[in-house]
């Protein structure tokens, strides 16, 4: 009975899919991070510029002092990283395949 050996593009699929779950986590991470610092700076900024514009944005994510919209905002804005994190791997992803 002959024996069946696996595919050689088995590993590399699961190799590949590891490498790009680990990147969209890290790239998720980064960008949240990067975010974080953006709003920090935003007070900065309105006074350096004399606009109101960061200050409007804080506002708008203090959501008023409710706890519940806070918690959806910034589960909006982490959903939003995660998304940008997918598309941005996927291009990388086509950039490495035209290689």
């Amino acid at each position: 009975m002959p024996r069946k050996t696996p595919s050689s593009s088995v590993p590399g699929s699961l190799k590949q899919t590891l490498i790009k779950t680990a990147s969209t986590v890290a790239l998720t991470v980064l960008l949240i991070a990067l975010l974080r610092e953006l709003l920090r700076i935003l007070p900065w900024l309105d006074q350096v510029t004399g606009f109101h514009a960061g200050s409007s944005i804080l506002r708008i994510l203090a959501a008023g002092g409710v706890t519940q919209q806070q918690q959806m905002i910034a589960a909006g804005l982490m959903f939003v990283c995660f998304v940008l994190a997918v598309v941005l791997v996927r291009m990388g992803e086509k950039v490495f395949a035209r290689r």
